[in-house]
């Protein structure tokens, strides 16, 4: 376990950074939260390189990077400079380790099981972009590690509110890849404390069945209307967790539709 000396600064202390913060706090972290408004409370710092504003102060901390990238073009030049901003504070400020939250939208959609050593390239412009800020992060000269987080559920974001009587063009046999909030902040803070074997984690529950026996027990759990799929092929693409259960870490729900109780 890394002496971290108990110091944090989380980038974009919203659905999965608020509680991420929360979690170290518990856990005896000195904590410091970002956002591009002026909060006025204590152990938050405003940050928003739009204004010139930074009050980000700690030194030999921590650095977690939770920002969502966004979908506009403007939300997604905005997250790359704030990125490269926050690369440049936490060197400034001899960060000890910067935790980047990715996602597995970088990994290729053709159906296989993928792992952090798994070679592909891009073959789309969102990939691309994921990689690009995952290489930037890697060409910083930190400490780092890339988490390549699963789709995330869990509080206020329940998968069957949001596609409840809707057709997708997936294929109702393709296998999901998901993650519950809680195991989300377990993992980041797992992953931040340990010497890992690697710069690349996959962090995803090892519970992976297809879209059609999630979604319906999602579905089913609301009692509301049901999602169609277009297709029903078998594809089979499975991100892999087993290097960082292989460290040591446990996930709290193992068990998708478990996890789906708690949502």
């Amino acid at each position: 376990m890394i002496n971290n000396s108990n110091n944090g600064v989380v980038v974009g202390a919203g659905w999965l950074g608020q509680p991420l913060a929360n979690s170290l706090e518990a856990d005896g972290w000195q904590v410091v939260r970002t956002s591009r408004q002026a909060q006025n409370k204590p152990n938050w710092a405003q940050f928003n390189f739009e204004q010139g504003i930074c009050e980000v102060d700690m030194p030999h901390a921590v650095w977690f990077f939770c920002m969502p990238p966004g979908r506009t073009i403007e939300a997604q030049l905005a997250y790359s400079q704030y990125l490269t901003e926050s690369l440049a504070l936490a060197k400034a400020q001899q960060a000890k380790r910067f935790v980047f939250c990715s996602t597995t939208g970088v990994y290729p959609t053709k159906a296989q099981t993928y792992t952090e050593l798994s070679a592909f390239e891009a073959s789309a412009e969102k990939q691309s972009r994921l990689l690009e800020n995952e290489q930037q992060v890697a060409d910083s000269g930190l400490h780092y590690v890339i988490v390549r987080l699963g789709g995330l559920i869990g509080e206020k974001r329940h998968p069957g509110r949001f596609l409840s009587g809707k057709t997708l063009s997936s294929s109702a046999n393709a296998s999901v890849n998901m993650l519950h909030q809680d195991d989300a902040v377990s993992g980041l803070s797992f992953i931040a404390t340990h010497n890992l074997t690697s710069s690349i984690i996959n962090l995803v529950t090892p519970h992976h069945p297809t879209k059609q026996a999630f979604y319906a027990e999602a579905t089913k759990l609301l009692a509301v209307d049901g999602v169609n799929f277009e297709k029903s092929n078998l594809e089979e693409r499975i991100i892999s967790s087993d290097l960082l259960v292989e460290q040591g870490f446990q996930f709290k729900y193992d068990n998708l539709f478990k996890a789906l109780k708690n949502c």
